[in-house]
């Protein structure tokens, strides 16, 4: 006899909450939303925000955080631009893709072998590294009159959405692969539900950590190639306030801060795009006012997040009803199984 394909209510909230957030947003501002244009800036404003999210899910299916996400795409950008134009053009991309991943790796080992929260070793590493990014752009404005570094022009093609595109979807893919069907993501989730007990049946937490770390470092670099390509130079601001619109991404798509089994990486694209249709959509009605957006961003969080965990604490306690029946139904011998 088949088994009832149950569907868990809480996976459902980010799908609801996107499609709220698209409709409302659809008609407050007269179907322009729909528009080519508008529907192509959406999806290349979502990509930086998608791939640091993929990448931090690894950390929060844990339970841990990393906030240092936009400062180390920030570190990437400025040291792999510096390494272009002094040593070659060739160096860009595996610089970025070496510092970002350094750094996580760093997070990764202070986090799992020092016992140290997560929280506040990545609020330490946002403010440390920001102090070295502004000082890096300080002594260029000193010697070159602009805080800001201009790309090679033989990497100009980079910043193409004919190139970009192939290659989000195929990060992407491989993000999901790794997260949904093999032992780095599903031990990531064990880690989140329970670590004293996935570390007892074997899981050997320490490393999974740090690799979460690492995977959450090498996609800022990779998000980092890609907003220095696409504005052709560094700037000030690069990487400001990231790490909380990807972490607003990730909750605001119905992953609790527990991680465990809720963190999905549909979950993170889904949440990534109602974080850009919001801001984009307040530009289009006119309301894109900071204090607005952030506002608005604030309260749809604080009530996905309190719908989440109802529905999830529903679904517990169905969940822990049905064992109890089942425990305590007679046997009929209709089960194809025995009692012992």
């Amino acid at each position: 006899m088949m088994k009832k394909l149950r569907i868990n209510p809480g996976d459902a909230v980010p799908f609801v909450a996107f499609i709220a957030i698209f409709v409302f947003f659809t008609f407050a501002s007269d179907r322009k939303m729909f528009s080519p244009y508008n529907l192509m800036l959406l999806v290349d404003q979502s990509m930086v925000t998608i791939l640091l999210g993929c990448g931090m899910l690894f950390v929060v299916a844990q339970g841990g955080i990393d906030l240092s996400v936009g400062v180390n795409l920030a570190l990437c950008g400025v040291s792999a631009t510096y390494a272009a134009n002094i040593v070659g053009a060739w160096a860009f991309v595996p610089v970025a893709l070496l510092v970002g991943t350094a750094v996580g790796v760093f997070n990764g080992l202070v986090v799992s072998r020092g016992k140290v929260s997560s929280f506040m070793l990545t609020i330490a590493m946002l403010i440390g590294l920001r102090g070295i990014v502004n000082f890096i752009q300080e002594n260029l404005m000193r010697s070159t009159g602009n805080g800001s570094q201009k790309l090679p022009e033989s990497l100009a093609p980079l910043g193409s959405n004919a190139l970009r595109a192939p290659i989000f979807v195929v990060i992407v893919l491989v993000m999901a692969y790794l997260f949904e069907f093999t032992k780095l993501g599903k031990y990531g989730k064990a880690i989140g539900e329970n670590e004293t007990a996935a570390k007892n049946v074997g899981v050997p937490v320490t490393l999974m950590k740090v690799l979460a770390f690492g995977i959450s470092g090498l996609l800022a670099g990779i998000g980092s190639v890609f907003t220095v390509s696409k504005y052709g130079a560094t700037n000030q601001t690069m990487g400001v306030f990231m790490e909380m619109q990807v972490a607003m991404a990730i909750f605001l798509g119905g992953v609790l801060v527990t991680g465990g089994a809720s963190a999905k990486i549909y979950k993170v694209v889904l949440g990534s795009v109602s974080i850009t249709l919001i801001v984009n959509g307040l530009a289009i009605i006119g309301k894109s006012n900071s204090d607005i957006s952030q506002t608005v961003e604030g309260i749809l969080l604080l009530a996905i997040l309190f719908i989440t965990i109802i529905v999830s604490s529903r679904s517990a306690l169905r969940r822990a009803a049905r064992k109890t029946d089942a425990a305590d139904r007679p046997f009929d011998g209709t089960d194809g199984g025995s009692r012992h």
